[in-house]
């Protein structure tokens, strides 16, 4: 991780508003069930605390003497906007090291970035290899789409329209929304052909159906 990722860590409130305001890039990111991580220096606990609560997490320290944990977890998909590919890979990195399923859609030509897995609903991860770097084990699958013209979601659930904002952004769509009386509209556009990697062809092929559900063009290689 690199320093600049380490000292945003600890001032991600500041960090979060200013890549917002210039945002190219985004991860989608959620913690289903409790994850517990154990630190021996109490100042360490305190910083991860803090980070995972401003990344919008439920979370709480527990002292056991000669050890601190630190236990979170954010049921709900959520989205960091950062201002460009090499941040959303960097912090890619530390939401997976920190236990977190994360989604980034990239750009056909991608010329290859330590990814390590993408999340999505019900399913299970792992590393994958692409372009050259060393990701994980072999077979990874790769879906690509697009989406040329606006498509409208109509979302009626107040709180499965921010989920579902937050898996376009990490998808790399454009996003628009109209929110009146506890629903919502969700336009969304994919102008250029972008990929997500998955670990393994049922994955692959789930992806597969809900993004061609959505209204994509998908392109799929068995």
């Amino acid at each position: 991780m690199s320093h600049l990722i380490i000292r945003s860590l600890c001032c991600i409130a500041l960090f979060m508003a200013a890549a917002s305001a210039h945002a190219s890039e985004a991860i989608a990111y959620r913690l289903s069930d409790w994850k517990e991580m154990h630190y021996d220096d109490p100042g360490q606990a305190a910083q991860h605390l803090a980070a995972v609560k401003k990344l919008g997490c439920e979370a709480s320290q527990q002292s056991h003497g000669d050890h601190t944990d630190v236990v979170y977890r954010s049921p709900a998909w959520q989205a960091l906007e950062v201002a460009n590919d090499e941040l959303a890979h960097q912090w890619e990195t530390w939401l997976k090291g920190a236990g977190f399923e994360t989604l980034h859609g990239h750009f056909e030509n991608h010329d290859g970035h330590d990814h390590g897995t993408t999340g999505h609903v019900g399913h299970d991860h792992a590393d994958h290899s692409h372009a050259g770097h060393d990701h994980g084990p072999q077979g990874a699958e790769e879906v690509a789409y697009r989406l040329a013209d606006w498509q409208t979601t109509h979302v009626e659930s107040a709180n499965q329209l921010p989920q579902f904002v937050a898996l376009m952004k990490g998808l790399g769509c454009e996003v628009r929304t109209d929110e009146h009386d506890g629903h919502g509209d969700v336009s969304i556009r994919c102008l250029e052909w972008k990929h997500i990697e998955v670990a393994s062809h049922q994955i692959a092929a789930g992806w597969e159906g809900w993004l061609r559900n959505k209204g994509f063009e998908v392109r799929h290689d068995h």
